[in-house]
């Protein structure tokens, strides 16, 4: 019997190592640590987590890939900016693909996907309580992909965990006020109750209304901060 190679295995730790690099980035830009024009220094990411420069290298391609860098010729990897223009294109992608994939994951879903979403908007819930803006975007995330996963749609859901992450950025100026969460904590709910009782069509109005206000509400922030600008 010939012997099994292992020539795969430094292939699999560099994209692990990678993957680990990429979601460090990603958490400083999305925190704001990282602001938009901030250029990110490969040797000293590099530095920073005990890792080459290769693995750094490749995480930015891939963060390139997903809207939050831009590499440019003589400076390198810089975090892209704040803009309306993105904050439209990025909804306006969400507004196209999570009703559709909510009414596809109605159709599927089961008691258990009903009571992971239940506790998904529980947790966000919990969340708004303790006043933890951090944790709060994420798990506005978890409840939006449990609606979503039983639509076994594993392509668009790639799709919109990137869409996601550009977004989460954007999210940070409307959810920060109390009131602003108060109302998604609200939608949130009623988007349940309708996801509960299978109703697609009310599901997925609901859903398209909370993404679109959300949008609104951004989209004029930036307009305002752009003309001030």
């Amino acid at each position: 019997m010939p012997a099994m190679s292992t020539s795969p295995k430094p292939l699999l730790q560099r994209q692990t190592v990678t993957a680990m690099v990429a979601e460090y980035i990603a958490a400083k830009i999305i925190g704001g640590d990282y602001p938009g024009g901030h250029q990110i220094r490969q040797e000293a990411i590099a530095a920073e987590l005990g890792v080459s420069r290769i693995p750094v290298r490749e995480a930015l391609l891939q963060l390139e890939a997903e809207g939050l860098v831009v590499i440019r010729t003589h400076r390198g990897a810089v975090v892209s900016d704040l803009s309306a223009d993105d904050a439209i294109d990025l909804f306006d992608a969400r507004l196209l693909l999570e009703p559709f994939l909510v009414k596809k994951a109605i159709a599927r879903m089961s008691n258990q996907d009903i009571a992971n979403a239940e506790r998904a908007l529980q947790d966000y819930e919990a969340a708004i309580a303790r006043g933890d803006p951090k944790e709060l975007s994420r798990l506005n995330w978890a409840f939006h992909t449990a609606l979503l996963e039983p639509s076994m749609r594993p392509r668009s859901m790639a799709v919109l965990q990137t869409l996601y992450s550009s977004a989460d950025r954007y999210l940070r100026l409307q959810i920060e006020p109390l009131k602003a969460q108060t109302k998604a904590l609200q939608e949130h709910r009623d988007i349940f109750e309708a996801y509960r009782l299978r109703d697609a069509v009310e599901t997925s109005r609901l859903l398209k209304k909370h993404v679109a206000d959300a949008a609104e509400e951004i989209v004029s922030q930036l307009k305002r901060g752009e003309a001030a600008g």
